[in-house]
């Protein structure tokens, strides 16, 4: 382990695991765009599939933020969804 680290190859990784999961964020704050320019607001329903849970995570992750836990939210996240109005 300790050789992998001392050629990057560990950062490596968890760069591009960094950048998968960012696509991944991305796509689904698009999916919320898509949903609030049909039905009028944020609020997808936790029965609607991957968005209903992703909606879901975000909550959960903005709490654990707001209580200075470690989370995957952050200001630039939150600034996004509050865009889009966003109810947390």
């Amino acid at each position: 382990m300790a050789k992998l680290e001392s050629i990057g190859f560990l950062a490596d990784k968890d760069k591009q695991h960094k950048k998968i999961y960012e696509k991944m964020w991305n796509g689904r704050f698009h999916e919320v765009e898509t949903y609030k320019a049909k039905h009028g607001h944020c609020n997808v329903p936790t029965r609607s599939g991957k968005l209903g849970r992703w909606v879901v995570w975000q909550r959960q992750q903005y709490q654990l933020f707001k209580q200075g836990k470690s989370s995957h939210m952050t200001d630039e996240r939150l600034q996004k969804l509050e865009s889009i109005g966003f109810q947390w």
